[in-house]
């Protein structure tokens, strides 16, 4: 489902248009702050985001990051790439934290700056973000039908972010409402692998 906003944030998943507001079941995302404002919806992390991030740390060379990274996909192999939930989920979580204790010894103390708060290294602000959403990382292997990555929805917006390049705009606020509404039509239709012109 698309739909098109004049804002980009908070306004815009809040908006009439939005179905966000009423979702009430597992919503995968990328650790974005405003989308935990919604808990109507139950919340799992992407963990192909978390990838990225420990594999960027690993090439600069965190040890905690490289460990992070073989657990996660031990995890993502373990459970049949997020398809069967795990029953042991006990050893994984000590597993994690036991690598999270090693981080928090590794990562550098924040700096304090000239003004503000102190400033956390990516490495510490990765971190955190493990530490106060574990759950919501590890849902994919534990929880029967939340999928690994939020890829889909990456892959679903592709051909609009294509048209942008392309396109740069659209000529009305109107023909881009239409482009979302039969973009949300036809991807719908291919996902339930029916006639796209037949359907149209």
């Amino acid at each position: 489902y698309l739909f098109v906003h004049k804002k980009r944030g908070k306004e815009a998943l809040e908006s009439e248009a939005s179905l966000l507001k009423d979702f009430t079941k597992w919503a995968v995302h990328d650790c974005w702050a405003s989308y935990f404002d919604f808990e109507r919806c139950l919340h799992a992390l992407c963990g192909a985001h978390l990838l990225r991030e420990l594999t960027n740390l690993t090439e600069n060379g965190s040890k905690w990051a490289a460990q992070m990274h073989r657990l996660i996909l031990s995890l993502y192999l373990a459970s049949q790439k997020g398809t069967v939930p795990l029953a042991e989920r006990q050893t994984w979580v000590l597993q994690f934290e036991h690598i999270c204790q090693s981080a928090h010894r590794e990562e550098p103390p924040p700096k304090q700056g000239k003004r503000g708060k102190p400033k956390n290294s990516k490495g510490r602000n990765l971190l955190n973000r493990l530490l106060n959403h574990q759950d919501e990382w590890l849902a994919f292997a534990f929880v029967e039908g939340v999928p690994f990555s939020n890829n889909q929805a990456e892959r679903d917006i592709r051909c609009l972010k294509t048209k942008q390049k392309v396109a740069t705009n659209f000529q009305t606020f109107k023909g881009a409402q239409h482009y979302a509404r039969v973009q949300s039509f036809t991807s719908t239709l291919r996902k339930h692998s029916m006639n796209v012109f037949q359907n149209l």
